[in-house]
């Protein structure tokens, strides 16, 4: 499998407090990959550092073996790789329609945006029936499909994802994952997922990363994970994973 991005030794420091220490991560074609840990891990500066938001102090990223450490935000976009960040941020007081082309906003005058956006509207009909209305008036599964459709936009080959369950309920947490396991079956597009919800996030990742205090402390195969003591025992409540 070729690897779509990899990150190299990378090391973080806000001002004297070191972040992330020697972090390596890879994520292939067609991949979910899922990033854990707890509270103050380094999980959103994992994320931050592969969006360009944060310049590591030291290491290198790497998309598709082209060096991109020093690339800026808006090239690693129109590059390829797309953000759902966490808790949504929807545009509120833009129209659903609006919120979505804006996703498109790289690929400037493509003619075939209207052809993505009718894609869009088939693949998340609630969104086509509120295409004019105020993206904040919508609940927050509707807005996290928004985020979705938005960085479908873009035609990514990778989407980060921040917490995508965060705040939903358990009924659309399920709606959530499942919607994220369709866009990586449909699109091939690949996934990095930052998320607290270990197992949930497991059953559908192919691979997983266990960040503690900026390190890196386990990686596998989602299986490998799932039946992991340490990982059992900090984010599973100890009990065996079926």
């Amino acid at each position: 499998m070729t690897d779509l991005l990899e990150l190299q030794d990378i090391d973080v420091y806000y001002g004297e407090a070191r972040a992330l220490d020697q972090v390596n991560l890879r994520i292939g074609e067609g991949e979910i990959v899922s990033l854990l840990g707890g509270n103050a891990s380094g999980k959103s500066t994992t994320m931050k550092t592969v969006l360009g938001l944060v310049r590591p102090t030291a290491g290198k990223v790497l998309w598709k073996g082209e060096d991109i450490t020093g690339w800026p935000t808006a090239k690693r976009i129109a590059a390829g790789i797309a953000s759902v960040p966490e808790a949504r941020r929807v545009f509120p007081q833009m129209s659903v329609e609006d919120n979505l082309l804006v996703g498109a906003w790289s690929r400037g005058r493509d003619k075939s945006i209207s052809k993505d956006l009718a894609e869009q509207w088939e693949r998340f009909p609630r969104l086509r029936e509120r295409r004019q209305q105020a993206a904040g008036t919508l609940s927050g599964g509707e807005q996290q499909m928004l985020a979705f459709a938005r960085a479908c936009m873009s035609r990514p080959t990778l989407i980060c994802m921040d917490e995508p369950t965060m705040g939903l309920s358990p009924r659309l947490v399920d709606e959530v994952l499942d919607t994220i396991a369709r866009l990586n079956q449909e699109l091939g597009v690949a996934v990095l997922m930052v998320e607290q919800m270990a197992e949930l996030a497991l059953t559908i990742a192919h691979r997983g990363y266990v960040l503690t205090t900026g390190r890196l402390s386990l990686d596998g195969t989602a299986e490998e994970l799932l039946h992991d003591e340490k990982v059992q025992e900090a984010y599973l409540g100890g009990a065996p994973a079926l």
